[in-house]
């Protein structure tokens, strides 16, 4: 029983220290594995465009967001390599400390053996309690030897479970520098790969800037696009504040939507299965043209070829509109909000449909000439503009 608990104490030990161990390499993991992911899928999505010998700006775009992941790829694995460096010292602190202890403990354990083994020398253990004066002394001697016997075992217990941490602690300290080579060895490599993607970006703006002229009028036809999706935004504002008799029977229940809508704020699903996110919300600077400012009422999301659109809540659709530049544009209200899909075609639903969280609504299309498959999303709270990205999981 006593040797069942022993070995016991020895795993719950070694496990303890595992699970220290395995937590924040785990999280610093799953990080890097996520950015190998967005990186592969920036990848995949750039060679969509290979084919294509017009550079555009929606490329443009996509390089920069792919070099955005790769500095914060480097990144990660620069704190992986610290937790590493850290790792590895309190390890070989540790393995010297169990060291010291381990000596200290053989050197002890035979000082017992060796003057045990003086002082019974021809004289046996029987004959040492024989030799009592008395059945008191006999007895005192008796639980000597016990005791002794019990000091004895525990120290050999003490010994093999220090060599039992200590051969952990070396295996541990051997995976460590490891991991720790695999971990230079893939920054390395993104840093090279760093190198020829910044020089890819340079390339485009070269060609970019050659095109000045038919930039600016790209952005004078957004402003008009945006202009006319605001106008037919605030139209159903406007409508429904004057009249609520259409949502009447509704009104509970997209209380209950606008709620349900509110509270899964960053945990909202993605409108299409494999995106990046090349353009965020708000104020941007123009990639080409110096001193040029623009605002993203939403977000631009490069999705592979001929993906699906699926509604980020359960709503209703307002209103299916044609806009120039935009393709259709699907506005679906949830209780107080709103989200606008733009730039959609092979639309599948029409005003008044009710449609759930993940139903499809539309296709993005595919522009042969540039290889591009772009969807904007944007997301309202009546008429105040709200970040998609916070909202997507």
């Amino acid at each position: 029983m006593r040797a069942l608990l022993h070995i016991g104490f020895i795993i719950f030990v070694l496990i303890d220290i595992g699970v220290s161990f395995g937590q924040s390499k785990e999280e610093l993991r799953e990080r890097i594995e996520k950015k190998e992911e967005e990186i592969a899928t920036a990848n995949q999505l750039l060679e969509d465009t290979r084919a294509s010998k017009k550079s555009s700006l929606n490329e443009l775009y996509l390089l920069q967001r792919r070099i955005e992941l790769r500095n914060e790829l480097i990144e990660h694995l620069n704190n992986q390599i610290s937790d590493f460096n850290q790792r590895i010292q309190q390890n070989q602190e540790s393995i010297n400390q169990l060291e010291s202890e381990l000596k200290s403990l053989k050197d002890n354990y035979a000082r017992i053996i060796y003057n045990a083994f003086k002082h019974q020398k021809g004289f046996g253990k029987l004959m040492f309690i024989l030799s009592a004066e008395s059945f008191n002394q006999a007895y005192k001697r008796i639980k000597y030897l016990n005791q002794l016997a019990e000091y004895r075992r525990n120290q050999a217990q003490q010994i093999q479970v220090k060599t039992q941490k200590l051969k952990y602690k070396i295996k541990e300290l051997k995976n460590l520098k490891e991991e720790k080579k695999k971990a230079l060895s893939q920054r390395s490599i993104e840093k090279n790969r760093l190198k020829k993607e910044q020089s890819r970006i340079q390339n485009r703006l070269t060609s970019l800037r050659q095109r000045e002229r038919q930039l600016r009028r790209e952005i004078d036809q957004n402003k008009q696009m945006v202009s006319r999706l605001e106008k037919e935004i605030q139209q159903i504002i406007d409508e429904e504040r004057k009249s609520t008799d259409m949502w009447k029977d509704l009104s509970a229940r997209q209380k209950e939507i606008s709620n349900a809508f509110e509270n899964n704020q960053g945990s909202l699903p993605w409108p299409v299965t494999d995106g990046i996110i090349t353009r965020k919300f708000g104020e941007n600077t123009h990639p080409v043209l110096k001193n040029i400012k623009m605002f993203n009422n939403g977000i631009d999301i490069r999705a592979a070829q001929r993906s699906e659109v699926k509604c980020i809540w359960t709503g209703v659709v307002r209103k299916v509109v044609s806009i120039t530049g935009a393709n259709l544009t699907v506005i679906v209200r949830h209780g107080n909000y709103l989200s606008v899909y733009s730039n959609l075609v092979e639309v599948k639903v029409k005003p008044g449909d009710v449609i759930n969280k993940g139903d499809i609504i539309g296709e993005v299309p595919h522009d042969p000439s540039s290889g591009e498959n772009v969807l904007h999303l944007e997301i309202y709270k009546e008429n105040r503009k709200l970040n998609p990205e916070k909202w997507l999981k």
